[in-house]
């Protein structure tokens, strides 16, 4: 009787069977790659081709997580741009009204909480009731449309002049920047205000 030479080898098999490149059926039920893993590919294959680098699988993991953390850091710049009082406690201790309130051009003395607050050489108070006196003249003028929710930036572009550029400049150093506000930059305010009003209306004017 002639022997069977047709034998299998039993660990060669079972080698065979648990190494992933064999495993077909992975590939079927996958379904495709991941995101995780596309963006692997894409960041291995571009350092391949432009620095003929191969990049371990730990590498560029570690790649991932820092364009991440670039990119959060990036979206609260944007953020704090856009709105700069979100991220500034506000000042107690001003002995104006809304001064603890959300900073308005309505119901305010300009003339007279701004006399009073350079009697009381409160400059930083004199920047800011400077700053929103003039968006009153601009809301006035019809060149802006304030709404409480605006921020400087924003009239900035509406308006784009290079003096109103400059007091909101000032403005958001000093609202929201802590910037020290001197005698000297409230008369730069006022200097830059006059620039401003003068290019509007007289009608515009108080």
């Amino acid at each position: 009787m002639t022997a069977d030479t047709l034998q299998l080898d039993q660990e060669l098999m079972t080698a065979l069977q648990s190494d992933s490149q064999y495993d077909y059926d992975r590939e079927i039920n996958s379904g495709g790659e991941s995101l995780l893993e596309w963006l692997q590919r894409v960041i291995n294959k571009w350092v391949f081709d432009h620095l003929d680098i191969v990049l371990s699988d730990d590498v560029t993991n570690y790649i991932l997580i820092g364009i991440g953390v670039l990119v959060v850091l990036f979206l609260v710049f944007l953020y704090w741009q856009l709105r700069p009082k979100l991220f500034i406690r506000n000042e107690k201790g001003d002995d104006l009204t809304y001064e603890v309130q959300e900073d308005t051009i309505y119901g305010v003395d300009f003339k007279g909480d701004i006399a009073k607050a350079v009697q009381a050489q409160d400059y930083r108070m004199a920047v800011r009731l400077v700053y929103l006196q003039t968006l009153w003249h601009l809301q006035n003028a019809e060149l802006i449309n304030w709404q409480p929710s605006k921020t400087p930036v924003e009239y900035m572009r509406q308006v784009n002049k290079s003096d109103f550029t400059a007091m909101s400049q000032h403005f958001i150093r000093v609202r929201y920047g802590n910037f020290e506000a001197t005698q000297a930059l409230f008369e730069e305010m006022l200097s830059l205000q006059l620039s401003v009003t003068q290019q509007l209306t007289p009608a515009t004017h108080d």
